[in-house]
């Protein structure tokens, strides 16, 4: 386990634990479309994958989260 999972990313930005790249792309994938219930994106391999706003998928992660 890494210490900085409790950090937030201002945080792990002050720290220098964070690169700069990770908050350009989670402001620019918040920005782009308020619609997504998530997004999980690789920097490296620049791929990315959204779940939209449905209730199929909220009621999913309630599930998960039971």
């Amino acid at each position: 386990m890494r210490l900085t999972n409790n950090l937030s990313c201002a945080e792990m930005a002050v720290l220098n634990v964070q690169s700069d790249r990770v908050n350009v792309r989670v402001a620019a994938e918040a920005a782009d479309n308020l619609k997504r219930f998530a997004t999980y994106f690789d920097l490296e391999s620049g791929t990315a994958r959204s779940v939209y706003i449905t209730q199929q998928s909220v009621w999913a992660a309630l599930k998960s989260k039971a």
